[in-house]
């Protein structure tokens, strides 16, 4: 065998020495305390354990066999206790006390309990302990048991006539039980199903990951069509699973009726007397209660303290809840100081009776001051 072929042979004697046990089989060791440096030997053996919820048995089910190496010596009897065994739902796992076979008694709703702590026990025939507890983890895996549900069967929304392309108008939120991380059951996709009135095109769009309606088109005309129904539906599975739809109205409202506060904003530094500049502030509305914040714009305010006028020109705000996050944390680090607050919020209603509202912001590393100002 040439050199090359000898160093090919080491390095591949090289790896399956080093690669870990759970890499080699489904097994997962766990290694006797040791307070040397040494190679720790391994005393039990216990395979990773996955169940499937709802899984129609014959119960009870095996699941994998806990073995102490002790058995080579003496009679070992096993135990196990946690949530599941003597803990509620007490009896859902046990465990064979001479064998060691970890068996689960019914079906399991991962909706209810994801995730289920044990500890097996070994002891001698003697009553000696055999091994430490050991803590085994049963994960239960998703099944796409749960559909969609919308927060509300009725959403409602405004926009004014000849609102141009992109404008937003609502968002509309269903929520999902199964498992969102490691697959796709409940992860939510909108789309519309249909429009009513439906003219020659469709006027609204709707973002399938967020459940945000917007203008996809011009030529909103309030005499033509004042009002628009449209059926939008919730499906997991990247929209090829469970579904379930809701309603969302639209009114069109002509410029006229539609009233608009004007907003301003000024921060200033207290320890200074002076404005505060450079101070990163996010404007965001509650479209509805239960529903997450939608984030309208971000700066950061001028050297006089201000936030961006055009820009809050350029956004006339409708009635509703909107909210003010001031990143103070960021600005007094930039300032070479501490901050006891890492942001500000603000959090304010506009009834629709307002013209202009003013908020200011007093500030220090330790307080914060805001009214409603003129």
């Amino acid at each position: 065998m040439g050199c090359l072929g000898i160093l090919l042979l080491l390095c591949l004697t090289f790896l399956l020495q080093e690669t870990p046990p759970s890499a080699q089989a489904e097994e997962l060791y766990f290694p006797r305390s040791s307070s040397g440096l040494r190679r720790q030997k391994r005393d039990w053996v216990i395979p990773p354990i996955i169940c499937w919820e709802n899984e129609r048995g014959p119960f009870p089910k095996k699941l994998v066999a806990i073995k102490s190496s002790k058995e080579k010596e003496d009679t070992v009897y096993y135990s196990i206790t946690g949530q599941g065994a003597d803990i509620p739902p007490v009896g859902t796992f046990t465990i064979e006390r001479e064998t060691g076979w970890l068996m689960v008694t019914r079906p399991l709703d991962r909706e209810t309990i994801p995730r289920y702590q044990l500890f097996c026990h070994a002891v001698l025939a003697n009553g000696q302990t055999a091994e430490d507890p050991m803590e085994v983890i049963i994960n239960i895996s998703d099944q796409n048991d749960n559909r969609p549900i919308f927060t509300q069967s009725v959403f409602r929304g405004s926009v004014e006539e000849g609102a141009k392309p992109g404008m937003s108008v609502m968002t509309v939120t269903a929520t999902d039980a199964d498992d969102a991380v490691d697959s796709y059951n409940g992860v939510v996709t909108y789309s519309i199903l249909s429009q009513e009135p439906e003219p020659d095109r469709r006027m609204f769009t709707i973002n399938n990951g967020t459940g945000l309606i917007s203008v996809v088109v011009s030529g909103l005309d309030r005499e033509k069509a004042p009002k628009y129904t449209l059926i939008v539906q919730a499906a997991d599975m990247m929209g090829q699973g469970l579904s379930t739809t809701a309603t969302a109205v639209i009114q069109v409202a002509s410029p006229s009726e539609g009233h608009h506060t004007s907003l301003s904003v000024h921060a200033l530094n207290v320890l200074t007397g002076l404005p505060a500049t450079g101070l990163a502030v996010h404007l965001s509305r509650l479209p509805a209660p239960n529903q997450a914040w939608m984030e309208l714009m971000t700066s950061a305010t001028s050297t006089d303290g201000r936030m961006d006028r055009s820009q809050l020109a350029s956004l006339p705000l409708e009635s509703g809840t909107y909210k003010l996050r001031f990143a103070t944390g960021e600005y007094w680090q930039q300032q070479g100081l501490t901050s006891f607050y890492p942001y500000v919020e603000v959090v304010f209603t506009l009834t629709g009776a307002e013209e202009k509202v003013h908020i200011p912001l007093l500030l220090s590393p330790y307080s914060y001051v805001t009214y409603r100002g003129n």
